[in-house]
């Protein structure tokens, strides 16, 4: 394969590569026996892994991920977007599935809570894993209104720290934008008055709010504080088993962001 990198081009060693993909050297110097990836060599004939060799090496990371068996990877078969995608429809099924075993687990866990036993039929369903006939439930989307979507969207991802997804326009005009919130997607919709809904700048009253987990709720509270967000309470033990703080977003939309707090401490 000929090397499609210029002379500015970044290249790595195969150990930075290895560190960064979470993958030994011997795995990719096993892609290579497979003529997966040939990566270039420098004067002294060390491996040198260039913008090509690391895009082949997503592509055979994903279709890995996909199931692919080594022997019949072709990392050029695909386009990488189509393989995204891909990647994409087999996570969402994952999370399907989990999110069947979840709620078997959680009604276990309900009958005990209750100091009763679970059915056999319960503990034979929790134990070989068998789906429901039922429709599932497979993805939850948080719906918040708001006047000026693309602001909204700016502070969410700057200030808040979410992940950005796309702003779609109207013209100038920005009328629906997506952020992602670990597993949950957020939707900045704008506000019609037809169907009554409206941001809370219009109202001046709140009638939903989100609640988001993260690892570190005090570090995450610094952070956001030391933008001068407008912090409504400061990371605090609540009762029902979280540490949490709020903050409201420049419309007024009330933030929840949550630690769970261990068993010790409350």
């Amino acid at each position: 394969m000929t090397s499609m990198v210029n002379a500015n081009s970044r290249q790595c060693g195969i150990g930075d590569v290895a560190r960064s993909a979470g993958v030994t050297e011997r795995t990719l110097r096993y892609y290579e026996e497979f003529g997966l990836l040939i990566p270039v060599r420098d004067a002294g004939g060390r491996r040198r892994y260039d913008s090509v060799s690391l895009d082949r090496l997503y592509r055979v990371w994903l279709l890995r991920e996909l199931g692919t068996p080594l022997v019949e990877i072709d990392p050029d078969a695909d386009d990488l977007r189509a393989l995204t995608r891909r990647h994409l429809a087999d996570l969402d099924a994952r999370l399907v599935d989990l999110a069947r075993q979840r709620e078997r687990v959680r009604a276990v866990e309900d009958r005990l809570l209750d100091g009763d036993r679970p059915s056999d039929e319960a503990l034979l369903d929790l134990l070989l894993g068998l789906h429901t006939e039922e429709p599932a439930l497979t993805r939850r989307v948080t719906l918040l209104v708001y006047r000026d979507i693309a602001a909204g969207h700016t502070y969410l991802v700057d200030v808040l720290g979410l992940a950005p997804g796309p702003i779609s326009h109207d013209g100038d005009r920005a009328v629906h934008a997506e952020v992602h919130a670990g597993d949950g997607v957020v939707w900045l919709h704008r506000e019609a008055p037809e169907h009554r809904m409206v941001s809370p700048l219009t109202t001046g009253t709140v009638t939903a709010s989100l609640a988001v987990l993260v690892d570190d709720v005090d570090a995450h509270h610094a952070r956001v504080a030391a933008s001068g967000a407008a912090i409504d309470y400061g990371p605090t033990d609540m009762p029902y088993g979280m540490r949490e703080y709020s903050v409201r977003d420049p419309e007024g939309h009330l933030w929840s962001f949550q630690t769970p707090l261990t068993e010790s401490t409350f």
